[in-house]
């Protein structure tokens, strides 16, 4: 049988889990803004609503020099079938599922599509070569470990479409692929040129623990116009070392 003096303690134990509830309910959205570490470059710089269902403004770049995305990331969060985290924004197209579960965060299949400028918000040496174009991210639904890799498989194919760059007024540039796929140990990066007066190959990995690791090439397409070519140069030096026609891409040591 309870002793008389456990009902009480346990009513206060109650009513204190139920308030904190509640509070979390109500969270202003704003407190999102003093989450993320300063030193990030990704930052919310506004938000409204609450951490359950709000809308906030995202910045990217380094600290000082960020630059605020054209329209809100929107989220809700609900409980059928277990927690689910909603996100929406005009870049996707789709409703990003976000599950948490024992282990990993599952990842509702997408695509991301945006402005291939945004990228020089995120810093030198993006802010110098000034991409233009479109990218498109996509991925498969997938289960994200906490810790490690995903499961072996693809993980995402990014396509970089009529590719420019202020260095060179060669338009397009071409249209460029990379694909990331996931050994299960480490993911392997490929990078291939699908058209266009410029080539970019490459293939490189991420390995947890051995870093990242990237080599490839870039230099004129075979059979271009001299014009053509002379209109690349300036952007294939302010990308990497000089090696005759070709420009070498590295990061790293394979």
């Amino acid at each position: 049988m309870m002793p008389r003096w456990s009902r009480p303690f346990l009513l206060a134990l109650v009513l204190a889990w139920l308030a904190i509830v509640a509070a979390i309910v109500v969270m202003p959205a704003r407190w999102l803004i003093s989450l993320l570490p300063a030193s990030w470059p990704v930052a919310v710089v506004d938000a409204s609503g609450s951490l359950w269902r709000g809308t906030a403004l995202v910045a990217l770049g380094p600290p000082g020099a960020r630059t605020t995305l054209p329209a809100p990331v929107s989220w809700r969060l609900d409980w059928q079938s277990g927690p689910r985290l909603q996100l929406q924004h005009p870049w996707l197209d789709c409703q990003l599922g976000l599950r948490p579960g024992l282990g990993s965060l599952g990842l509702s299949p997408c695509t991301l599509r945006l402005p291939a400028a945004a990228l020089a918000t995120l810093g030198a040496p993006l802010n110098t070569l000034k991409p233009a174009g479109q990218l498109s991210l996509r991925w498969p639904g997938l289960r994200l470990p906490y810790r490690g890799l995903p499961a072996a498989g693809e993980v995402m194919q990014l396509d970089w479409t009529q590719a420019g760059s202020a260095l060179s007024n060669v338009r397009p540039l071409g249209h460029y692929r990379v694909t990331l796929a996931s050994t299960g140990q480490r993911l392997e990066i490929a990078l291939a040129t699908v058209s266009g007066p410029l080539v970019l190959e490459g293939a490189g990995n991420l390995d947890p623990r051995g870093g990242f690791n990237f080599r490839g090439e870039a230099r004129p397409a075979p059979d271009i116009a001299a014009s053509t070519v002379a209109g690349l140069q300036t952007l294939l030096s302010g990308i990497g070392r000089r090696s005759g026609e070709a420009t070498l891409l590295q990061v790293g040591r394979l």
